[in-house]
């Protein structure tokens, strides 16, 4: 195909080439599909569709006291994670306001109830350590004539809880008088009462009278160890006591009431006319 000048000579047309011989012509490019248009919706007339309702969150677990209870994380554990994540603390009741009057009364009650537990014990003290009877005089003279094997015992209180005690033992001539001290369970011991017993008419009343030669002898035999021997009175005296043995040994001795024997080596049996009248010339 040429190209064939206008008769003006200024621009040159195409030339369409015969039926038979012409080219087909090239295919015009696909055209773009048209968008299509929005459709309005008429919301008053239109379907709609269920909307679900709101869902609102667990409240959180609380204690007995009211505070929120640990909440265990269901997912993987991190060595970073925490093991338990604490829920948000809920909300309190408020308190009741609190009168003031009752508030002093309870304070004073406190007070009071501490103010009696001290006069409790304060009087249960009292009562254990002054009051209470600790022993029977009929108790406590039984266990100390078990003890030292004495035929006759009386005690006579000094304190008027049982506390303390003057206890006169009489033997076969001789006698003692003992302390004895009580605490507050029970138990005893016993001290030298030196006058303690002297001048007591319950205590005066178990001694011995009159002394006999042979209580004197049964005394020296159980308590000094110096048996089988004859005791004679010594002439012009009150409260000594001459004591021969067969083999010839001699004792004096003192018995006085509420004084333990003493007895010491002498030759007081020489002079005794009793003596030398039964063997001869001592």
């Amino acid at each position: 195909m040429g190209n064939l000048r206008s008769p003006r000579g200024d621009e040159e047309r195409p030339v369409t080439p015969p039926f038979g011989d012409s080219a087909p012509p090239a295919e015009a490019p696909p055209a773009a599909e048209p968008r299509p248009a929005p459709v309005a919706v008429d919301d008053d007339h239109g379907h709609e569709e269920a909307r679900p309702e709101p869902v609102s969150p667990p409240e959180p677990e609380v204690d007995p006291e009211g505070r929120p209870m640990p909440v265990h994380v269901p997912y993987a554990r991190r060595s970073s994670d925490p093991d338990v994540v604490a829920a948000p603390p809920g909300r309190r009741a408020p308190r009741p306001s609190r009168s003031p009057f009752w508030a002093a009364v309870r304070s004073h009650m406190l007070l009071f109830a501490i103010v009696l537990v001290v006069i409790g014990v304060a009087g249960t003290a009292y009562w254990g350590l002054r009051v209470h009877q600790r022993i029977s005089a009929s108790t406590l003279a039984d266990a100390i004539a078990g003890r030292e094997h004495a035929s006759a015992v009386r005690c006579v209180e000094q304190q008027s809880n049982g506390a303390v005690w003057a206890c006169g033992l009489v033997y076969n001539a001789a006698s003692v008088c003992l302390i004895a001290d009580v605490n507050p369970v029970g138990d005893w011991n016993t001290n030298d009462g030196a006058d303690l017993c002297d001048h007591r008419s319950e205590l005066t009343a178990i001694l011995p009278d009159p002394i006999t030669p042979t209580a004197v002898a049964a005394d020296m035999a159980n308590q000094r160890a110096f048996p089988a021997a004859r005791c004679v009175k010594v002439p012009t005296t009150k409260v000594r006591w001459a004591c021969l043995q067969p083999g010839g040994a001699c004792m004096l001795v003192r018995v006085v009431p509420w004084r333990p024997l003493a007895p010491s080596p002498s030759d007081a049996c020489d002079h005794i006319p009793a003596f030398k009248k039964r063997h001869g010339k001592a």
